[in-house]
């Protein structure tokens, strides 16, 4: 289970919107304390201004997916240019559309009140900056107060200034995807730990679970051999990943080692720099660039061993979890919250941030050690079964907003 305290709850539950609909024994105990709760519906609103389609908005659509699958009714309200509403619309979320930034914020700030106000919110969490800002200023002054969750997910840094502080310590949680991020906020906005939450994204166990690594490869890679190693990464192309650091690991092993290929999936920014570093180093007939993939279980069932070589801003990444979760060995670095989850010899391994030769001995090590390779992916699928599924994100979720509409 996940580890984060919260008080157990039995006090009168707010009228205005809720349902009580049944008991709900979630079972065990975190902490010493009981996990029985009483199980309500909650009117959700998550508000997201970023355009673009990362692990946080996949974070913020899951959890609306699983949570309105739980009976809680979830509203988004995002910019209509935006991948979230797009994806939000096609699942029949209610949906509202505000555009952030400058002087736009002020419409913002007055229609985000009237579905406050119309829909019967109880709950509005904001996710980036912007909206954030835009959140709380709506919900400013109401009667029938909102309660407020902010849900951090890089471990970006945090700047230190009097707004700043505001923004973090008024609301009446503070959501984040992992241990570090939760640390940093402590720290540098002076938020009392015990309003923060660490809650790192759950994986949908039925998308992702044990396939043979060689599953698909004919289809997908018909130009590889069907002996190969394939190395992996699932992530946005932008420079913190890491991959130019990936690929020269790539480059330095191919000296030793044959039959070694790499896939990268996912797309973004700097993909012209990272298609020229592989040229750069002649890896273009061992190196695939898929782009953006809906059907990622797909392309980590290929791989035998999944890296993720970020130096920066990383929460608990969503793409390890996913690979353990099929059984895949992991190699990371010491970087955010990937540390909370990769335990150096026992589910994968773990290297300093910008050493392509760290990463060059961790890949030769599983590379030539397929039996450590299935010990440390079988090590891996126990731990996302017993701490990381989606459903348990949910129930975490869950107390949380029990705690702070008892309070």
């Amino acid at each position: 289970m996940l580890r984060f305290s919260i008080p157990r709850v039995y006090s009168a539950l707010s009228h205005r919107t809720r349902r009580l609909t049944r008991l709900t024994w979630l079972g065990g105990k975190k902490n010493g304390i009981s996990m029985g709760s009483t199980k309500v519906h909650y009117t959700v609103l998550h508000t997201e201004s970023s355009l673009g389609w990362g692990g946080q908005e996949k974070r913020i659509f899951s959890e609306a997916e699983v949570m309105r699958q739980r009976g809680h009714t979830i509203l988004l309200a995002a910019d209509f240019r935006s991948e979230l509403y797009h994806r939000g619309k096609e699942a029949g979320f209610a949906l509202f559309p505000l555009t952030f930034g400058g002087c736009r914020n002020l419409a913002a700030c007055l229609s985000l009140r009237q579905v406050l106000r119309r829909q019967r919110v109880e709950i509005l969490n904001t996710h980036s900056s912007l909206d954030s800002w835009v959140g709380h200023l709506a919900a400013m002054g109401r009667r029938d107060r909102v309660k407020l969750v902010r849900t951090r997910h890089l471990s970006t840094p945090i700047r230190s200034s009097w707004p700043t502080r505001w923004l973090y310590q008024s609301p009446d949680a503070i959501i984040t995807t992992g241990q570090a991020i939760k640390e940093l906020i402590a720290k540098r906005v002076g938020v009392a730990e015990h309003k923060i939450y660490s809650i790192p994204t759950g994986v949908p166990l039925d998308r992702f679970y044990p396939h043979p690594s060689t599953a698909g490869r004919t289809e997908l890679l018909p130009a590889w051999p069907p002996d190969a190693c394939i190395i992996g990464s699932v992530a946005v192309l932008r420079t913190w990943k890491g991959h130019n650091f990936l690929l020269e690991a790539v480059a330095k092993i191919l000296a030793q080692e044959e039959k070694v290929y790499l896939v990268l999936v996912g797309d973004g920014p700097i993909r012209h720099l990272v298609e020229e570093k592989v040229a750069a180093l002649n890896l273009n007939d061992r190196v695939l660039l898929t782009g953006y993939q809906d059907d990622v279980p797909a392309w980590l069932a290929l791989m035998d061993i999944v890296v993720l070589a970020s130096y920066a801003n990383e929460g608990v990444p969503q793409s390890l979890l996913q690979a353990m979760a099929m059984a895949r060995p992991v190699i990371g670095t010491t970087c955010g919250g990937i540390p909370e989850i990769v335990t150096d010899g026992v589910n994968g391994l773990l290297t300093p941030p910008k050493d392509p030769e760290a990463l060059t001995q961790a890949l030769i090590q599983l590379i030539r050690n397929p039996a450590q390779r299935q010990e440390f992916g079988l090590n891996g699928l126990r731990l996302v079964q017993e701490r990381f599924s989606l459903e348990q994100m949910a129930a975490a979720m869950e107390q949380v907003y029990e705690h702070i509409l008892a309070e």
